[in-house]
């Protein structure tokens, strides 16, 4: 991980250290040349009050990114939340059976059952999406902040949680402050003569009995009429309001946070505000600090900020992204060498020649970062599939056609160009016009 780690004195220039150091990461993963998001995220566990991930779309990726294909809305689907997806009309729809997603909070006191559509019942037909629709998760964390989502059985875990609660509380006449509660959250897609149910997670087993033996009469019952499902394909932008939504499974590479004074303040990390600086609320310093520290009016909080990107993740993203079945396929940046330049035996040579002419800096040519592979046990064939295999940007082959014709082949596999036919006067024009695609 390639850390930055900022200081300022203001909120205002934190704001600026914060743009510059977005403004490096975009033109470092500009300089890449494959396809990046920059989305709003959750600053989570790090906290801080403004964050951004950069992202590689990649199908293996473990982020779920939600882009409009209309406008430059681009979040990652932690903070993504559906327009008009509170207080929606009610679905008045007979539904065949529906499903229960459940989530337990931090404390363990309060059980949550969301309800959503399973299928609908005979004669009526639904998008596969609204029919049976995915749970968001990061929706329901919105509307209960202490639910935790790491829980893999949060049914059973509460049961378990409350079930030897009670037992301890008996033995030892003690009595939690905490009160064991259920939730009950409906999609809007779930009929209004169904929210009467009975049943616990539609059946009504042991389980849920003994569930409903240690709420009591603990039970609400929520009012909204909300959309609990996931984004999907087409759904409606929350920016422009046009249904363009994309979803991209993606791989983070990088993030920026601003910290502000979070971190700061629990370190009592301070310094001596000039007298010209303006106080702020980020100012104040407790009483209670240790005397050595300057007098209050004095005093100011740092405004932090921590970016990152991941080396060795950022290399696998990419070259398990780009490779095909040849190889890998490097980008000009990350490649161990821009080109590489094979020959027969009777080209070695020549070939000799075409890297000076590519790797030594002339008046308006930069120097090209070149290997030679001069390899006299190996046959072009073999030498072919080893440039395939590493990955070069760009192959220049010295073969037959050489021989014949006193021509080069240039293979740019990133930009589907296979071995054209290119004289050797002409190979510097012709690489550095496809060099600053790759």
């Amino acid at each position: 991980m390639k850390d930055l780690y900022t200081f300022d004195a203001t909120p205002q220039d934190a704001a600026k250290t914060y743009n510059k150091a977005r403004t490096a990461y975009k033109s470092f993963f500009d300089e890449l040349r494959i396809p990046y998001l920059v989305v709003k995220a959750d600053s989570g566990a790090i906290g801080g009050d403004l964050s951004h991930e950069y992202h590689f779309p990649t199908t293996s990726g473990e982020d779920t990114i939600l882009s409009c294909n209309s406008c430059s809305y681009a979040v990652n689907e932690e903070l993504a939340t559906k327009p008009g997806s509170a207080g929606m009309e009610r679905s008045t729809v007979d539904l065949a059976s529906y499903k229960s997603w459940f989530g337990l909070s931090k404390d363990r006191s309060l059980l949550i059952e969301a309800i959503l559509p399973q299928g609908t019942a005979s004669g009526k037909v639904l998008p596969p999406q609204q029919e049976a629709p995915e749970l968001n998760p990061y929706l329901l964390k919105t509307l209960y902040p202490e639910l935790d989502l790491g829980i893999e059985d949060p049914v059973g875990t509460f049961v378990g949680h409350w079930t030897k609660h009670q037992s301890s509380s008996e033995s030892q006449a003690t009595q939690s402050p905490l009160i064991p509660k259920l939730s009950r959250i409906y999609d809007y897609r779930v009929p209004q003569h169904s929210i009467n149910i009975g049943s616990f997670g539609g059946d009504q087993n042991d389980l849920a009995k003994r569930v409903y033996e240690i709420v009591g009469n603990n039970t609400t019952m929520s009012e909204l009429s909300q959309d609990l499902s996931r984004f999907q394909p087409g759904d409606k932008c929350p920016d422009c309001g046009n249904y363009s939504i994309e979803v991209q499974q993606a791989i983070e590479l990088g993030h920026t946070f601003y910290l502000g004074d979070r971190y700061s303040k629990s370190m009592n990390a301070s310094f001596i505000r000039p007298p010209s600086q303006p106080t702020g609320s980020n100012a104040a310093v407790s009483r209670k600090q240790s005397q050595s520290l300057p007098a209050k009016k004095d005093q100011a909080y740092f405004q932090m900020g921590c970016h990152g990107i991941g080396i060795s993740r950022m290399i696998a993203a990419v070259a398990d992204s780009l490779a095909t079945k040849q190889g890998l396929q490097w980008p000009r940046v990350m490649a161990p060498f821009e080109a590489a330049i094979l020959a027969t035996e009777e080209n070695i040579g020549a070939a000799q020649e075409v890297w000076d002419l590519l790797a030594k800096p002339a008046d308006g040519w930069h120097a090209l970062d070149a290997v030679l592979d001069d390899r006299k046990d190996k046959g072009l064939g073999w030498k072919l599939k080893d440039a395939d295999l590493i990955g070069f940007p760009i192959v220049i082959v010295l073969g037959s056609q050489f021989s014949q014709q006193g021509v080069c082949e240039v293979s740019i596999p990133r930009l589907g160009i296979r071995l054209e036919k290119v004289a050797t006067g002409d190979l510097r024009d012709f690489v550095g016009a496809n060099l600053d695609q790759i």
